[in-house]
């Protein structure tokens, strides 16, 4: 809506079941921002009957995998099921890719052992291959917990050539506030700095949510497009308040002075 094309998604993937003082590996994040957007994606495509317009795309061909053995359904397979880096590769060409040194490695380790293609990666989607250029292109946690390239991969998939309103890439926790707030330096990352400034900065919270927290106070950083920014406190009882309201985005800094500076 709006002409809204690259729309971000962010929120705790165990809210509501799992606290902060439960540990939880990468594979079990990946696994809840999986099924999450599996299940989101399902709903969305139904919604719109897009069928393989629909692209959805995993980190790797590994989680590919997995998605598609813990998701057999039919509303799994009318989706174009994808990884990040093929899709770039099909929809920007593989000189547009930036291959992770961890898969350059793997793919030379397969060539020298004379193992077929995917032996340790995981096999080529074939999906895409016959697919239609997607309308709503649809990302798993790129990047975090995964290779940088998946940023870089993921501005590849932006199709910029596609008419007002026909074209619209959606990232689900793919950690935009760690990219935002120079988290990699970059003199060490110019590359992915440049595609911060390029592109993930001109991503629109569509919608968002973020625990603030800072010396026994408790509060929530919240948004639904188009309504404006809300930072909530919340007590001991989990009741919640209003406590800041913004058309612009607070800082996190900004939201934690304002979780202190509020009564108790």
């Amino acid at each position: 809506a709006n002409n809204v094309t690259l729309c971000e998604i962010e929120f705790p993937p165990f809210l509501g079941t799992k606290n902060e003082y439960v540990p939880v590996d990468n594979v079990q994040t990946l696994d809840a921002n999986r099924d999450w957007t599996v299940e989101f994606a399902a709903e969305l495509e139904k919604a719109a009957g897009l069928g393989g317009a629909l692209w959805l795309a995993f980190p790797d061909r590994r989680e590919l995998e997995l998605a598609e053995a813990a998701w057999p359904g039919q509303a799994f397979k009318a989706m174009t099921r994808t990884t990040i880096e093929d899709a770039a590769a099909e929809l920007a060409g593989a000189e547009a890719v930036a291959t992770p040194w961890g898969a350059r490695l793997s793919r030379a380790v397969e060539k020298v052992a004379s193992r077929e293609e995917g032996a340790l990666l995981g096999a080529r989607p074939t999906a895409q291959t016959a697919a239609p250029r997607p309308k709503v292109f649809v990302s798993v946690q790129p990047g975090d917990g995964g290779p940088l390239e998946d940023w870089l991969n993921l501005e590849q998939c932006e199709l910029r050539d596609a008419a007002d309103g026909d074209f619209a890439l959606v990232s689900v926790n793919g950690a935009f506030d760690k990219l935002r707030g120079g988290y990699y330096a970059p003199i060490f990352f110019p590359k992915l700095a440049a595609c911060v400034d390029r592109f993930i900065t001109r991503f629109e919270c569509v919608f968002y949510l973020r625990a603030v927290s800072d010396k026994g106070r408790t509060g929530w950083l919240y948004r639904v497009y188009p309504e404006p920014w809300q930072l909530l406190k919340q007590d001991r009882t989990g009741e919640t308040e209003l406590i800041l309201e913004s058309p612009d985005r607070p800082s996190y800094n900004d939201a934690v002075a304002a979780l202190l500076s509020s009564r108790r």
